[in-house]
């Protein structure tokens, strides 16, 4: 199920992603009036076609890893057969130097404006968020040397406000590949402390942690049941979900990361346990099972997982945003904004090698993603969306031969010499592209297979 899972998402978004894509190319060609002969996604054997009133075939294929619009005379090829010169056809190389510039860019255009309305509609219809509290500090990490604590809240970071882990997270990963120390403002029991942390080439390597782990902090989980397992201890003894366990034989429980440890060092134990249910207390006593860590130790557990429905957690550890159309849109924009300036900046410092390249994930890594997003729920599905968008728009304005970038640069040197480009330089500039796109690909692939093995 899991498998079928992951390659459901990953068609679902690729092929929501390019087909955006490719719709800004077809929209704005139409509108300019050239004659589109073919809007296709997907590569390989066609699983469909049809035709509409213009002439134009819509198709979808086998292996959804692209797509493409065809445009009468683009590229100076054309199929006879389909009367690609019929009269009253304008033909792309028709086009003026603008118009095809228009046409060119209103594909990454189109991915950027499926990223604003993806934020957006978050924005509108309300998130939920892990407030900035800290839940567990990490042994031997770079927190807990800088004295931060569980039940901390993280305020600021380089005199940027923190809310959310969210925050934190983008805020840390704007300084990958940095060596340098970073100021963080935090609340311990009411007083705000100030520290300064070094970082060494940070997240610089390639299968790093995600920033705040590697910070060495987790968010604050309450000690909420979620799911149960079948036929395990919590079910048997009456656990249900939504219970709050309060102390394990007189010991408080503060976090999940606490309920956890505590079981754990409790193997096959008999223990009383109070929780809190519909604001009453009570108490349970039920015998742990046990199972064989990593590290070959037994540890004790109950089979239950941890409540993801932040409506049941107290309000302090979660933060909630919905904002009215009007916000929402400019939520949007800014969202959008700030994830376009760090994928470009990490781009930069990859180009600049101060982040390894190993980073670089291809079709593998995204269906594994895909379907991670996929089983947190529609909110993070759609971010990763939104954000898979923002980068095929960004990588499609490169000025690499074949990529839209390529293609604005060709009608850039036309205009400089004003006459069109040789067909001899075009066709040399189409290799070369093809060449570089495609080893970007197989290195891509290469680093996902690494990290399978």
């Amino acid at each position: 199920m899991d498998v079928f899972q992951t390659i459901f998402s990953f068609i679902v978004l690729i092929s929501l992603i390019v087909g955006i894509h490719e719709l800004g190319h077809f929209l704005t060609a139409r509108y300019f009036g050239i004659h589109v002969l073919k809007f296709k996604i997907g590569f390989g054997k066609e699983l469909f076609t049809l035709k509409d009133k213009k002439n134009c075939t819509y198709s979808f294929g086998i292996l959804p890893l692209g797509g493409y619009v065809q445009m009468l005379g683009e590229n100076n090829t054309y199929n006879e057969e389909d009367g690609h010169f019929m009269e009253n056809k304008k033909s792309y190389n028709e086009a003026s130097a603008g118009e095809r510039a228009a046409v060119t860019v209103a594909g990454p255009v189109a991915n950027f404006f499926l990223a604003i309305c993806i934020y957006s509609f978050l924005s509108f219809i309300g998130t939920m968020q892990l407030s900035s509290y800290v839940g567990e500090v990490l042994p031997n990490s770079i927190a807990e040397e800088s004295g931060i604590k569980i039940k901390d809240k993280i305020l600021k970071i380089d005199q940027q406000k923190v809310s959310t882990f969210n925050d934190i997270n983008l805020i840390l990963s704007k300084r990958i590949g940095d060596t340098v120390s970073i100021e963080v403002i935090y609340s311990s029991e009411g007083i705000n402390n100030t520290k300064y942390i070094s970082i060494n080439n940070w997240l610089s390597e390639a299968d790093q942690k995600a920033p705040n782990l590697e910070l060495g902090i987790q968010p604050y989980i309450p000690p909420i049941v979620g799911s149960l397992q079948d036929d395990g201890p919590a079910s048997r003894y009456g656990i249900e979900e939504g219970d709050l366990i309060e102390s394990i034989n007189g010991k408080r429980i503060s976090s999940w990361q606490g309920l956890s440890n505590i079981l754990g060092q409790l193997p096959n134990q008999l223990l009383e346990l109070i929780i809190i249910r519909e604001q009453q207390r009570l108490t349970i006593m039920l015998e742990t099972s046990s199972f064989t860590s990593q590290d070959g130790t037994e540890k004790g557990r109950i089979g239950i997982l941890a409540s993801n429905n932040l409506k049941q957690w107290p309000a302090e550890y979660v933060v909630e945003r919905k904002e009215n159309l009007f916000n929402a849109f400019i939520t949007g924009l800014v969202d959008t904004y700030k994830y376009t300036t760090l994928i470009i900046h990490s781009i930069g410092k990859m180009m600049g090698g101060s982040i390894s390249a190993d980073n670089l994930g291809g079709p593998i890594q995204i269906s594994v993603l895909a379907g991670s997003a996929a089983k947190a729920g529609y909110v993070t599905f759609l971010s990763m969306i939104a954000l898979l968008s923002i980068n095929l728009g960004l990588l499609n304005l490169l000025p690499i031969p074949i990529l839209d970038g390529g293609q604005l640069l060709m009608i850039a040197m036309e205009k400089i010499k004003g006459s069109p480009v040789s067909d001899m330089t075009v066709e040399y500039s189409m290799r070369i592209g093809i060449v570089l796109v495609v080893s970007l690909m197989v290195f891509a692939f290469a680093n996902d297979i690494a990290r399978l093995i």
